[in-house]
């Protein structure tokens, strides 16, 4: 059986990534790479803080 063309490759992906930075967006506000049927959209984000919401008495100890 033969296998469908991807749409994208990694190479296409490295070259999405570079053009991006090049562009000027700085690395912090990518927040992913979404692959659709029609290609490869980048993903704009801030970073969120990871909140610790477990009531574990021992995450002081081992922090």
């Amino acid at each position: 059986m033969a296998r469908r063309s991807t749409p994208c490759t990694q190479a296409d992906l490295t070259r999405l990534l570079k053009a991006v930075l090049a562009a000027g967006v700085g690395v912090e506000r990518i927040a992913g790479v979404k692959l659709t049927k029609d290609g490869a959209e980048v993903l704009f984000g801030e970073a969120k803080p990871i909140q610790n919401s477990s009531n574990n008495p021992w995450d002081e100890v081992l922090e």
